[in-house]
């Protein structure tokens, strides 16, 4: 017999969904903001020229941000906060457009995917330790990131903006 919706497996991986949703949409509000300061643009202006997709505005960052950013070791922490951010998007992306059924006791597996060439983790718990890796740059670590990044670039306020 199957666990149906309401069984523990289920429950774990809708926390699990829920909390990469969460972290995921949180980077690419980030990024969003970061991407608009990057590039001087904002408002209508922003909308209509700035890519709306996570791999366009993650390619945009790293062509920016060498052009704002001269001390090598910021600009490979933000470069590799960037990388986190697609990564992180990307992940949801692969869980959000697949249609998951269980496979057994506690994994899901994906049935139908509209990435299929993305991973696809297969319990709630894998789900949980890649979400943590990818956003362990989120929250307080992009805030010091930022920090860091208005001192060295003061003219971008960075951080007072996001």
């Amino acid at each position: 017999m199957q666990p149906g919706p309401s069984s523990q497996a289920w429950l774990d991986w809708d926390a699990a969904v829920g909390r990469l949703l969460r972290e995921a949409s949180g980077a690419e509000a980030r990024l969003t903001s970061l991407l608009r300061v990057l590039s001087g643009m904002d408002g209508p202006v922003a909308a209509r020229v700035l890519p709306r997709d996570v791999p366009g505005m993650t390619a945009v960052a790293r062509d920016l941000l060498p052009v704002h950013v001269r001390d090598p070791h910021l600009l490979d922490d933000l470069v590799r906060w960037v990388h986190a951010v697609g990564r992180l998007c990307e992940l949801r992306a692969a869980v959000v457009h697949s249609l998951w059924e269980p496979a057994g006791d506690e994994s899901m597996r994906a049935v139908w995917s509209g990435a299929p060439d993305l991973p696809h983790p297969r319990t709630a718990a894998e789900l949980g330790r890649t979400t943590a890796a990818l956003s362990r740059f989120q929250g307080a670590g992009a805030d010091e990131l930022f920090l860091r990044l208005d001192k060295a670039a003061p003219e971008l306020q960075v951080f007072a903006r996001s």
